[in-house]
Order: structure tokens, then sequence, then C-alpha cells
């Protein structure tokens, strides 16, 4: 296994603290509506909670540390499916609920996900809100960025535009 470079741990670790932070906001338009967020009132609980998007990168930067720096495409589709089972309230996308379960369950990630939406695969954003740790992992290579960004994305989010977006997100970091 190798050790997860500090460009991508630091990466990690803006992305779970922006993730609670934008939290605690989403959090305040769900429970006292736009008239609150609005206002700019700031949350009552000391508590800050990270979501799904944390959740996953935490797996896929699991995931380049045992693959050298590689998705392995079917373990990280187990993963996920794993971390979902572990804690299914971190916000997960409603789609995403039944995917996971699936994939959990033993059902094929591939046509699970590519026959979502019928047929045109989910081009939601979780691919790319995961993907800034492995795009710090590869920034002195981005040919190899751009190709893991997208075969992390495939995992999840079919669509060629939500593979863009992850792409254009891991070239960023």
């Amino acid at each position: 296994m190798t050790v997860a470079p500090v460009p991508a741990l630091d990466s990690l670790a803006g992305l779970a603290f922006g993730d609670a932070f934008g939290d605690r906001w989403f959090g305040i338009l769900r429970r006292e509506g736009a008239e609150a967020l609005e206002a700019r009132t700031l949350p009552d609980e000391p508590v800050w909670r990270w979501t799904d998007d944390t959740a996953q990168a935490l797996v896929l930067v699991r995931e380049l540390a045992e693959g050298e720096g590689a998705v392995d495409q079917d373990r990280f589709a187990r993963r996920l499916a794993e971390e979902y089972a572990a804690d299914t309230h971190r916000g997960y996308g409603a789609s995403m609920h039944d995917v996971l379960r699936r994939i959990g369950a033993g059902e094929p990630w591939h046509a699970l996900v590519s026959a979502q939406f019928e047929g045109m695969g989910s081009w939601g954003n979780g691919a790319a809100m995961r993907v800034a740790p492995l795009g710090a992992w590869h920034a002195a290579d981005l040919d190899t960025a751009m190709e893991q960004a997208a075969r992390q994305s495939a995992v999840s989010h079919h669509h060629p535009e939500a593979a863009a977006g992850a792409v254009a997100v891991a070239v960023a970091a």
C-alpha cells in the first residue's frame, strides 16, 4: 500500500472542512427556510457534520493508496457501497441510495449506473465533489489525473458531463 502524498491529504482536509461548513448552511435552509439563510442566521448547534462527499473522498483516498495511485473500479464500487451501508444519512442523492444498496447486494455496478436516468447515467456532481484529493495526488501528471478522475467518476456517475466535471475538478486541484 502506498502512503497518500501530503498534497492529497491536505486536499482531503480542505474538502472535509468545506463540506462540513457548507452543510451547516444547507441545514439552516432545510430546517428554518430561506429567510434564515438570507439573514445569515448562524446555526445553533456547534457540531459540523460532513456529508457523503467527504465520506466518498475518504474512500477514494484509501482506494488510491491501495491501488498505488490507480482506481480499481470494481473494488472502488464495493467500497463506496460499504461506506454507504455504514452510514446512509450523509446526504446521498436519491438515486445513489438505490444504486449503492444494489451494489452492496452484489449487483454489477456498471449495469446499474449506466441504466440510470433512462440509460443516460447520472450527470450529478458527486464524482466531482469527491475527486480533489485525486487531482492533488497526481498533480505532477495531469494526464494520469484526468484518466483516473474519469475512471472514478464512471463508478457512480456514468454520464459524460459528470466525468467532465470530475476531470475539471481534478485538474484544478
